[in-house]
């Protein structure tokens, strides 16, 4: 058994080093998205193609962001939703036994991107990834069993999890 914290990083989001704490903007998750997560049920990872990751991304660096699941294993299917209340659907591939895969994503507002990306541990869905949209934004993507963790902040008194997308602070949950 891995007893490594797994991370998917799928591509889509451009995050700055360190942004100004007075710069920050934090974006409240809006309620259709958290919905569409919460009534999905449980994201768990089996051994068969139903093997689910969360997923969640950045867009482009005015705070868009991603946030779905990955079904599958060695190739599957994903389905999430922009913070815009865009539906976005696409197939993914693990291409090579090295770790490297592939996204193609379309949504329902007409954006379209492919992000390539590099597997940290398969089983668990973990995985790192980089594009850009039809529209010439930067993509940067997290999935994986454990990805909220990843963006846990290390104050054991005030646990928050949340990512940078530009210089917008999105809540995870």
């Amino acid at each position: 058994m891995n007893h490594y914290p797994s991370l998917t990083y799928a591509a889509f989001c451009l995050l700055p080093i360190a942004a100004p704490a007075h710069a920050q903007l934090t974006a409240p998750e809006p309620p259709a998205l958290q919905d569409s997560i919460h009534q999905a049920g449980a994201c768990e990872m089996t051994n068969d193609q139903e093997s689910c990751s969360r997923v969640v991304a950045c867009i482009g660096v005015e705070g868009t962001w991603f946030n779905g699941r990955a079904f599958g294993r060695g190739e599957g299917v994903l389905d999430g939703q922009l913070s815009t209340g865009a539906h976005c659907t696409g197939r993914w591939v693990q291409q090579n036994p090295v770790g490297l895969g592939q996204a193609d994503v379309s949504c329902d507002d007409g954006m379209t991107t492919t992000v390539l990306y590099t597997y940290q541990d398969a089983y668990t869905g973990t995985a790192i990834g980089h594009g850009r949209t039809n529209r010439d934004e930067l993509v940067e993507v997290w999935s994986g069993q454990n990805v909220l963790a990843f963006f846990q902040t290390e104050d054991p008194d005030n646990p928050v999890i949340s990512m940078h997308c530009g210089l917008t602070l999105i809540p995870l949950s």
